[in-house]
């Protein structure tokens, strides 16, 4: 038995151009961190093969302190061989880092756009070298729209003995459950992979993972091959759009009673930043529950329900988390980040999003006092077909109402 990993899409450098200049560095930070922790965990570990299906980097911002981190953290794992497919913003070229940089010899980078074919011997778990052939491809421009890295591509039977694996950055046709694919992408259609023969395909481009797929090719009268795949998604979360577990595919390559391959997998995490979004909905809470008290154990109580019903794990220190309220509230009520933070435990940081309507309207429009001609001046605004305007009258209101409340 040997183990392998898998990962993709992990961005080193990326800009975060989003953040203040301290903040982008401490994300930045963070991910070379994470990829440092999955190099540790390969040297821990005894894994003899890492398969990076793409977009480690992206040329256009890294650095060269980023370029020297990969190459130490490279040659420090020389037992383990290393595959590396450039995916849409590492893309191969001669004269990019894959082409000029010397990385040690357990580096192997794929540099054309069709497959090709490495075979290495590897030792198990009891030091028996086995022989795996890794197929893999570059994506050699920024878009490769349509490619098919696949079409023609026939592959005689596999040795006796022998693991063969696929790594690549391209779009799998129908797998997604909205049938969605990258428009920029090249392409890997179903049929053209598991006639390819390949035991299992570690692929990147999407940064969600759909865990272990298959595919079933028959190969004669009475005989089926099977093929399994997975996208590894993103190695470390960077944003709310990027939420939920992240990590890689850690697994395991073996031979049955036949001869054949069998593998297990599971996912790794290993950035200890996650991003987590909770949504609730007013509308469904009862009014009673609507005040400055109620309120945060309307919050506790919806995490609680996310986590039991495993739409999220359980939030620790390292989690940040978007709550996103909507629905209808008392329009003198302002929800406190502090105190709905204190009822949902520790954090590392929560967002509060208040997407919620002010009620009351009809009291306030009739009332003929300052409250109402302030309701007023606001009315339109409230009313806007523009989201942002209208959540900006909202909560104009609420702060406005407040000041009346006060005085």
């Amino acid at each position: 038995m040997l183990r392998f990993l898998h990962c993709a899409d992990v961005h080193l450098d990326t800009p975060f151009s989003m953040e203040d200049l301290e903040n982008a560095d401490v994300r930045r930070a963070e991910l070379r961190s994470a990829f440092s922790s999955m190099m540790l965990y390969i040297r821990q570990n005894r894994v003899s093969l890492l398969l990076i299906a793409g977009d480690l980097f992206s040329h256009a911002f890294l650095t060269r302190e980023t370029t020297a981190l990969l190459r130490r953290a490279f040659a420090s794992v020389p037992d383990c061989q290393i595959f590396i497919a450039p995916g849409n913003h590492d893309f191969y070229t001669d004269d990019s880092v894959y082409g000029t940089a010397a990385f040690s010899d357990n580096v192997h980078i794929f540099k054309e756009d069709t497959p090709t074919c490495v075979t290495v011997s590897v030792p198990d778990d009891t030091g028996k070298p086995v022989s795996v052939e890794v197929w893999g491809f570059a994506n050699t421009a920024p878009a490769m729209n349509g490619y098919e890295v696949l079409s023609g591509l026939k592959l005689a039977g596999k040795p006796v003995g022998t693991h063969r694996l696929f790594v690549g950055h391209a779009a799998l046709a129908g797998v997604r459950a909205d049938g969605t694919q990258a428009s920029d992408a090249p392409l890997l259609k179903k049929e053209q992979l598991a006639a390819a023969g390949f035991d299992y395909c570690a692929l990147g481009q999407y940064h969600t993972s759909d865990g272990i797929r298959r595919i079933e090719a028959k190969t004669g009268a009475a005989k089926t091959r099977t093929t399994y795949f997975s996208y590894a998604g993103c190695l470390v979360g960077r944003g709310f759009s990027e939420s939920g577990g992240r990590g890689a595919v850690c697994g395991t390559l073996d031979f049955d009673e036949k001869g054949d391959t069998v593998f297990s997998v599971r996912r790794l995490r290993i950035a200890r930043r996650r991003y987590e979004c909770l949504d609730v909905d007013l509308d469904t809470v009862p009014d009673a529950q609507k005040t400055d008290a109620g309120l945060p154990r309307v919050m506790a109580d919806a995490l609680k329900r996310a986590v039991a019903g495993k739409k999220m794990a359980a939030p620790d220190r390292d989690t940040a988390l978007r709550l996103t309220v909507t629905g209808t509230l008392p329009a003198d009520l302002l929800l406190s980040e502090a105190r709905i933070a204190s009822a949902l435990g520790v954090l590392s940081s929560l967002t509060l999003i208040d997407r919620t309507t002010p009620g009351d309207t009809a009291a306030l429009a009739s009332d003929p006092t300052l409250r109402g001609a302030y309701f007023h001046a606001l009315t339109e605004q409230l009313t806007s077909d523009d989201r942002t305007l209208r959540e900006t009258a909202a909560l104009a209101l609420r702060l406005g109402l407040q000041e009346f409340k006060n005085d």
